[in-house]
């Protein structure tokens, strides 16, 4: 391991891992992971970019929850289940929703996940195969119109419905617009869906399963992955990634410059005022993240699609020269669906439609073959200290 690694030791008996949990393999999955020249993902053996660009949604989330590509039967099975349960959620969830006051998308998704839990799964939660898959099932279908509800309730004052009759990400796109998304849209929206399903240990996962190990029910352990995934260092920043662009867009219209020729300008006064580039950098892809390629196919035939891959290349050339940092899939899928009108607060809560799926299936690894993660703790606090009665505590 090179110096600039960080390394585990050894101290009275325990290892000491780095901050972080850098380079450090609790456990193992069969479901996904990064091969060792971190240039690629693998979903349950496939590529990601293979399966991000020809999968659909069912057939994705069916590998990754059963660990293989679904045949015809098969597939027409995990359809009919997840278009049936997304109009399945109790109205009393969706009253709930009415009563809480405007926030992020993402409180609602946290919030809805819990209420969900309440009606199924409060007082009955089991750990046999059928009914945990059975319950993945409805969350993964769910959760994405709990995300919509809460958007549009705290935006227009109204819910809009999910459409059992349509495929799970033209319906998912419909009530998170309002219209009737085509085909290309539709099918460009399901490929980010795939491309975020799963991604090996990440911070959101890594939370569900921790609270899956303590053999809590399915929907607590989503709820905090949801909870992780909210931080702009996780799930965040294809937010923040675009705010940036469209930042950066505007100051090129202001100069008069187009702006796949000011985008270079842009980065190098960011950089050096020591801001951090959104969209760049990822713990595992050192060289190039794989999700980016799927996603600029879908970004090509969308409006203006050359224009902005003209811009993300020329940001790519320069935070390559510079800091030697690759783009990572936030960047590409915040243009992709600023192209698909989709409103800044509700990428993340995105990226959590297409999670749920391996949150699901990594809760299911867990408890099928458990044990609690509670790791041990390194205390360098201070010691000895007496307890001193509250008069004479705090005497000058």
């Amino acid at each position: 391991m090179s110096k600039a690694q960080p390394e585990c030791k050894i101290e009275n008996g325990y290892i000491i891992v780095p901050k972080g949990l850098v380079r450090v393999v609790p456990d193992v999955t069969y479901i996904s992971g990064v091969d060792p020249s971190g240039q690629a993902t693998i979903y349950r053996g496939y590529t990601i970019d293979d399966i991000g660009e020809h999968a659909s949604f069912y057939e994705a989330a069916h590998l990754i929850l059963y660990g293989q590509l679904p045949c015809e039967d098969e597939l027409k099975e995990i359809k009919k289940k997840i278009d049936t349960y997304r109009g399945q959620i109790p109205e009393k969830v969706f009253d709930a929703l009415k009563l809480v006051r405007p926030a992020h998308p993402m409180y609602y998704g946290s919030y809805g996940v819990t209420l969900l839990g309440m009606y199924n799964a409060a007082y009955d939660w089991k750990f046999d195969k059928d009914f945990l898959y059975d319950h993945a099932l409805r969350l993964i279908a769910q959760l994405p119109v709990i995300f919509a509800a809460g958007w549009n309730l705290a935006h227009h004052g109204r819910i809009i419905r999910p459409d059992p009759s349509l495929d799970h990400a033209k319906d998912v796109l419909r009530m998170i617009r309002g219209d009737m998304p085509s085909d290309l849209e539709a099918r460009a929206f399901e490929s980010t869906l795939v491309l975020y399903m799963d991604h090996g240990f990440n911070a959101s996962t890594w939370t569900t399963r921790v609270i899956a190990s303590t053999l809590s029910d399915m929907y607590s352990a989503v709820a905090g992955g949801i909870g992780a995934l909210k931080g702009p260092l996780h799930g965040g920043a294809n937010e923040k990634a675009l705010v940036m662009l469209l930042d950066a867009k505007k100051k090129a219209e202001e100069k008069g410059v187009p702006l796949e020729e000011y985008i270079e300008e842009y980065i190098l006064e960011k950089l050096a005022r020591k801001e951090k580039i959104m969209g760049f950098g990822h713990r595992v892809y050192k060289v190039h993240d794989p999700r980016t390629d799927v996603a600029a196919k879908f970004i090509k035939q969308l409006p203006e699609g050359e224009y902005w891959l003209k811009v993300l290349k020329k940001a790519e050339e320069v935070m390559k020269r510079e800091k030697n940092i690759p783009a990572n899939i936030d960047l590409y899928t915040a243009i992709l669906y600023y192209q698909l009108r989709i409103p800044i607060p509700m990428f993340t809560p995105i990226f959590a439609m297409g999670r749920i799926v391996g949150w699901t299936a990594h809760y299911i690894e867990q408890v099928l073959n458990n044990k609690i993660i509670r790791p041990s703790e390194k205390y360098v606090g201070p010691v000895g200290l007496k307890y001193v009665p509250l008069e004479e505590r705090c005497k000058k």
